[in-house]
């Protein structure tokens, strides 16, 4: 009593103290349970699979489900980016945790354990912070116990030996997966417990049928005689009926009774208690629970091959995907922050189930093909799993089949009639004009489509450069960051490669038209030359101007890479502030950058596809520069607009054609003329 009225004195004195004590009383009620007591569970892995998973075929056949469903997804470990990282040795830690389990053994029990019991462990050997080994730990015989102390939450866990000794474990020895139990946040609860009694009930039907089934299908009842017998008849009688009617070599022999006896029957028939009605009632209830669907519990009386179907994909949809992504949070929580900067997830794409009917995908992918969208963004959308191929990155609009985003070709009121004279050698500015609009609006419509794949390629080079950040020492930063820039040289020559491959094509075929040639064909039409875009010439042309791209490419990214660093280390920042400023540079730099690079190959592949269709006509003399016909244009180019030279000689300003990177830089980068091509020998010549 004088506890409690110094108490009040005390709350009433200091208001801070009041309200620390409701804090603390909210928090003790908060959990429902006591602190520093063990908490028990009412049932036991024992208890469950003896009365549910081993008697009840309709238990076995939904836990078995969910088992076989969940076990038959793989686990990864990824990296920040979702790149599967094979050799990490936690990947090979959960493909094979101990040396008498498989990963799948590891998930098989996890999940037995959760849906039978509502709580699973595992115990991971750690040594030097990795984890070397998990061995699963059986539910009944460890027991959480609620914290004491302000700000923790378990004070550890009573382990029960084999033997009958208990002794307490630290909290962090086990990982503890549990379905959520709404009135204990310590202790889980299982689909089985909350099926329980439906589960007695239906044991009981299938007792009770079995000792009827004995009986000869015989209800209760009794026999009755219309006069009292004496105590010699009632025990005859009772000796007759069990030799000759309850054993079971005659259960099938009829009645035979004298005396004036009666069969009274006491109970209800089978068909009147409905017992198999009762038991479907029962499986559907069992499946409800476990949240399958009853046709995998045997229940097919509404099933069908669409619904097999719908159920196989609910199973893991509705399922076994939420108890994995509950798995998943928790291996993320406790497994994932021993090691830097990975993910542990899981792979359901091998999963039949929730692979959609690939006609449909085949459908749908037509339909948004036809719509302009680029295959690439197709392909990813539906998860079609193609492999990359040139030109998937390029919509088409079937009436033009141009890159989506580029301008129509110039129209035939635009332009002169297609021959060979008047449109190799028109001298009007008003055709100069027109032909230079012509070609520069096919170049910016492609220069969407490549800022786009060189973007693609900057971006992976930002994260390559991240992760060598994040695995190499400090003496070490530069070169390690050089090697993960050089790394990506093939794929910088796939793209270019394809690129200008596409370029050349697609520019050559416009020279080539105008000078009444057409494209490489099968069937090649008489009086028409043929124009080959990949020619041995071109495929070199392609070869040697792609690789001297490259490497200014990769070696000004290195530059600018390496003085970020070293700035970095003048300036006494930690490696984790050199790579902020990094990832900024790749940010602010990296659109910029994809488009000069797109805009400048652009212009050299361009060009020379239409100077390489021109010597193949055979009937071209010689070339004329047109510089742009805007304002965009520098001077020096604007100096030598129409000037002439033989087909095989240099410009004035040291260019072959424009674009052409073989000569001065300043002269070439982001060059928007273009050449006409002549009949007739040059005026300069």
């Amino acid at each position: 009593m004088f506890e409690g009225l110094k108490r009040k004195v005390a709350t009433s004195l200091i208001p801070e103290l009041s309200k620390q004590l409701i804090i603390d009383r909210q928090l003790r009620l908060s959990s429902f349970q006591y602190p520093g007591m063990p908490i028990y569970s009412e049932m036991t892995v024992q208890k469950a699979t003896r009365e549910g998973y081993k008697i009840s075929p309709y238990v076995y056949r939904a836990v078995r489900t969910i088992i076989q469903a969940c076990s038959a997804v793989p686990w990864l470990v990824v990296d920040p980016d979702g790149e599967p990282i094979a050799e990490h040795p936690l990947a090979k830690v959960l493909q094979k945790p101990n040396p008498e389990f498989s990963g799948q053994d590891l998930i098989e029990f996890l999940i037995a354990h959760l849906e039978l019991v509502g709580n699973a462990l595992w115990q991971p050997i750690i040594v030097g912070n990795q984890v070397k080994e998990i061995w699963i730990v059986m539910p009944d015989l460890v027991k959480p116990i609620p914290a004491d102390i302000k700000g923790e939450w378990l004070k550890g866990w009573e382990v029960t030996e084999y033997g009958g000794s208990h002794h307490i474990v630290p909290a962090s020895q086990f990982i503890h997966f549990m379905q959520v139990d709404p009135a204990n946040p310590y202790w889980g609860i299982s689909p089985l417990m909350a099926v329980a009694r439906t589960i007695d009930v239906d044991n009981e039907a299938v007792d009770t049928q079995k000792i009827s089934m004995q009986n000869r299908g015989v209800v209760d009842g009794v026999f009755t005689h219309e006069s009292p017998l004496t105590a010699e008849q009632f025990e005859e009688a009772r000796r007759q009926i069990r030799e000759n009617y309850l054993t079971k070599s005659r259960r099938r022999e009829p009645w035979v009774l004298g005396a004036g006896s009666k069969w009274q029957q006491m109970s209800l028939t089978p068909v009147e208690m409905d017992y198999i009605a009762s038991r479907i009632r029962n499986l559907r209830d069992i499946a409800g629970a476990f949240g399958i669907s009853p046709i995998f519990l045997g229940d097919l009386e509404q099933s069908s091959y669409d619904n097999m179907k719908q159920a196989r994909k609910s199973l893991y949809e509705d399922v076994a995907i939420p108890l994995l992504d509950d798995i998943k949070a928790t291996l993320n929580l406790k497994l994932a922050p021993l090691y830097n900067d990975i993910i542990i997830t899981y792979d359901v794409s091998t999963i039949t189930a929730l692979r959609e009917d690939y006609g449909a995908k085949v459908e749908q992918a037509h339909k948004l093909w036809s719509m302009g969208l680029p295959f690439d963004q197709i392909n990813s959308r539906l998860g079609m799993g193609f492999e990359e191929f040139h030109g998937w990155d390029t919509g088409y609009l079937p009436i033009t089949l141009l890159p989506t985003g580029s301008p129509a070709p110039i129209s035939e009121k635009q332009a002169e009639p297609k021959t060979a004279k008047k449109s190799a050698g028109l001298e009007t500015e008003e055709y100069k004009a027109r032909y230079w609009k012509m070609i520069d609006s096919r170049r910016v419509g492609w220069w969407g489509v490549l800022d786009k794949r060189f973007k693609a390629l900057y971006d992976q080079e930002a994260k390559e450069v991240e992760k060598a950040m994040r695995n190499a020492k400090s003496s070490e930063l530069v070169d390690e960051v050089k090697k993960a820039i050089n790394g990506l040289r093939p794929t910088w020559e796939k793209t270019m490669t394809a690129s200008l491959g596409a370029l050349i094509e697609d520019f050559g075929k416009v020279v080539a038209e105008e000078l009444g040639g057409q494209m490489k064909s099968d069937r090649p039409i008489e009086k028409k030359w043929i124009f080959n875009p990949f020619s041995s010439v071109a495929m070199a042309w392609i070869a040697s101007h792609g690789a001297e791209s490259i490497t200014s490419i990769l070696s000004t990214n290195r530059d600018a890479v390496k003085q970020i660093i070293s700035a970095g280390w003048e300036e006494n920042l930690s490696t984790p502030e050199i790579g902020r400023k990094l990832r900024q540079f790749y940010i602010d730099g990296s659109p910029f950058k994809a488009m000069r690079v797109a805009r400048t190959e652009v212009g050299a592949a361009a060009s020379w596809g239409q100077r390489e269709a021109a010597k193949q006509s055979g009937i071209i003399k010689g070339k004329r520069w047109l510089s742009s016909r805007d304002e965009r244009v520098r001077d020096s180019h604007v100096s030598i607009d129409g000037e002439e030279q033989k087909l095989d000689a240099p410009y004035s300003n040291g260019l072959m054609f424009p674009g052409d990177s073989s000569g001065p830089t300043e002269e070439f980068i982001m060059c928007r003329c273009v050449e006409q091509y002549l009949m007739r020998e040059p005026k300069s010549s």
